[in-house]
C-alpha cells in the first residue's frame, strides 16, 4: 500500500537562511509571455533579466561556489557561508541588515545545491533601490567575524537534525558514487562545525565568489537593472581561481547506521550531464516511472509502484539529476525495514529493465511540465531556476520552451535512453534496518557488484 510521504521536491531540498519577513507575494501572471533576456558583461559575469509587470522583484546573485568545488580539507565549508549569510559585514551589523530590511518588507534567502550557491533578494518596486544597496552590502562586504561564527553553531546544528532522511539518502548516494566533487555533502560534518575558520571562509569566497563564476537574474526587472546590479557588486579578484576538477562516476559500497521502522531506499544509474540532450529525456523517465499517489490517499497505479508491490505502508519516486558533467537517474523509496529486501530486489530489476508504456511516458510527460511551469509560477525558484541554467550550460530558457521540448521529445527516445543504461552499474543504500541483505544479491555478477555503489542505513 502506497503512502503520501513525498510531498515535497527531495532533490532540490537546500538549508536556506532567511532575513526579515514578507507578506506572501503575487505571482507572474502568464510565465509564457515574459520577455527573457541575458547579456555577459566585460567583467564576465552574466546579467539575466525577466521583465512583465509585478508589485515584486526577485533579485538572484548565484555563484558556482557549492559543495563541489570545496577543498579536501575545509569539505563543509559552502554550507558554512550560506549559513552565515545575513551577519555583519564591513559597514552594518547583522541588527541593522535585520531592521533595514523588515522596514521596506524585503527579504534575503541564501540558498545551495552541489553547483551553485544563491542569494535571493525578494521586495516590492517602489523600495528597490534600498533594498539593492542592502542586498550589495551583504553579498559583497561580508567579513565572518570568529565570535559570530560561534554564535552561529546553534544553527548549524539545528540544520543537521532537520534533515529530511530521503534527502539525506540522496546526499549520501551522491557521496557514494563520485566520492570527491559532485560527492561532497551539501553539510558540513558535526565534528568539523567549529573548526571553520574566518580565514578559511575568506579564503573560499576569494576562490569562488568572483565575477566570472557570477549570474545574476531579476525576475520583473529590465535588462539595464540588472546590468547595473552585476557593475555595484564589488566582488573580488583573485588569481587561483577554484575551477574544480570533473566528477568521474565510480561505484562502491557504503554503510551508515540509523534508527527507525523504516528504510529509506535510493537505487540509481549513471544519469546525462545537463547540457545533454538525453538529461531530459531521463526526466520524463523518473516521471513515468512514478512519484506517488496523484490525489490524496489516492492508490499509486504508477509502474514502480505496481513492481513494488503490496508490502505494507511504502513511498516510491523516481528521480533525475543533472549537473554540468554528470548526473543521476534511479528512484528512492521509503518502506517498512523488515520488508525492505523484497522492495530493493523489485525496484531494482525495474531500474535495470524499465518498460514504461506509451501511456507512462505521456503522463511522465505532463508530471515534468507540470513542474517546469509551477517553477515559473515561483519568482524566487524561477529566478534561481534562471541561474542555474546559465551556469550550468550557459543559456537561459523560459518555462514555456522547455514545455514544448518536452512535448517534442518521441517515446523511442525515452526508451532508448532507459535501455542504454541497463547494462549501466547501479548505486544504492538502504536504511534502517537490512542487515541480512548484500549489495551483491541484486546483480548477477560479480562485474556488476563491483561497478556498483550502495550505502546502508539499519
Amino acid at each position: 500500500m502506497a503512502s503520501n510521504a513525498f510531498r515535497t521536491p527531495l532533490i532540490r531540498y537546500v538549508s536556506t537562511r532567511g532575513r526579515s519577513s514578507q507578506s506572501a507575494a503575487a505571482a507572474p501572471a502568464c510565465t509564457r509571455d515574459i520577455c527573457l533576456s541575458s547579456v555577459k558583461l566585460l567583467n564576465k559575469s552574466v546579467a539575466t533579466a525577466v521583465d512583465y509587470l509585478s508589485p515584486t522583484s526577485r533579485v538572484t546573485v548565484a555563484f558556482k561556489a557549492g559543495s563541489r568545488y570545496e577543498p579536501p580539507n575545509e569539505l563543509g565549508i559552502s554550507h558554512v557561508l550560506r549559513s552565515a549569510a545575513g551577519l555583519s559585514t564591513k559597514n552594518a551589523s547583522s541588527f541593522i541588515i535585520a531592521r533595514k530590511l523588515a522596514q521596506i518588507g524585503a527579504s534575503v534567502s541564501v540558498s545551495g545545491d552541489r553547483e551553485n550557491i544563491y542569494y535571493t533578494l525578494e521586495t516590492s518596486q517602489e523600495h528597490v533601490t534600498w533594498a539593492y544597496e542592502i542586498f550589495n552590502n551583504i553579498i559583497s562586504n561580508q567579513e565572518f567575524r570568529p565570535w559570530e561564527l560561534l554564535d552561529n553553531i546553534p544553527r548549524l546544528k539545528f540544520d543537521l537534525a532537520s534533515i529530511p532522511p530521503q534527502v539525506l539518502a540522496v546526499d549520501l548516494l551522491h557521496k557514494a558514487a563520485y566520492r570527491r566533487g559532485l560527492g561532497n555533502s551539501l553539510y558540513v560534518d558535526p565534528i568539523k562545525i567549529s573548526k571553520i575558520s574566518s580565514e578559511s571562509l575568506h579564503h573560499y569566497m576569494c576562490n569562488t565568489m568572483t565575477p566570472n563564476r557570477c549570474c545574476i537574474t531579476v525576475v520583473a526587472g529590465s535588462q539595464e537593472c540588472a546590468s547595473s546590479i552585476a557593475d555595484a557588486l564589488q566582488l573580488p579578484h583573485y588569481k587561483k581561481e577554484s575551477e574544480g576538477t570533473a566528477s568521474t562516476y565510480s561505484g562502491g559500497d557504503l554503510r551508515q547506521d540509523t534508527g527507525g521502522d523504516l528504510a529509506h531506499v535510493a537505487i540509481a544509474l549513471q544519469g546525462a550531464p545537463a547540457s545533454s540532450p538525453a538529461s531530459l529525456a531521463l526526466a520524463i523517465a523518473a516521471k513515468a516511472l512514478g512519484s506517488g499517489p496523484v490525489t490524496k490517499w489516492g492508490a499509486d497505479n504508477t509502474p514502480l509502484a505496481r513492481a513494488i508491490g503490496n508490502i505494507g505502508p511504502f513511498a516510491a519516486a523516481g528521480f533525475n539529476v543533472s549537473y554540468s558533467d554528470s548526473g543521476l537517474f534511479g528512484v528512492i523509496m521509503s518502506v517498512p525495514k523488515d520488508e525492505a529486501v523484497v522492495a530493493v530486489k523489485n525496484a531494482a530489476s525495474v531500474l535495470k529493465n524499465p518498460q514504461l508504456t506509451d501511456d507512462a511516458i505521456c503522463a511522465g510527460k505532463k508530471a515534468l511540465k507540470l513542474q517546469v511551469l509551477s517553477e515559473g509560477d515561483c519568482g524566487t525558484l524561477f529566478a534561481e531556476s534562471l541561474s542555474t541554467q546559465v551556469l550550468t550550460t550557459g543559456e537561459a530558457k523560459k518555462p514555456s520552451a522547455i514545455a514544448l521540448e518536452i512535448d517534442q521529445i518521441p517515446n523511442s527516445e525515452v526508451h532508448r535512453v532507459t535501455q542504454a543504461r541497463r547494462t549501466a552499474c547501479a548505486d544504492w543504500w538502504i536504511t534502517p534496518g537490512t542487515a541480512g541483505m548484500r549489495p551483491r544479491d541484486l546483480f548477477t555478477t560479480s562485474r556488476d557488484y563491483r561497478e556498483s555503489v550502495g550505502v546502508i542505513f539499519h
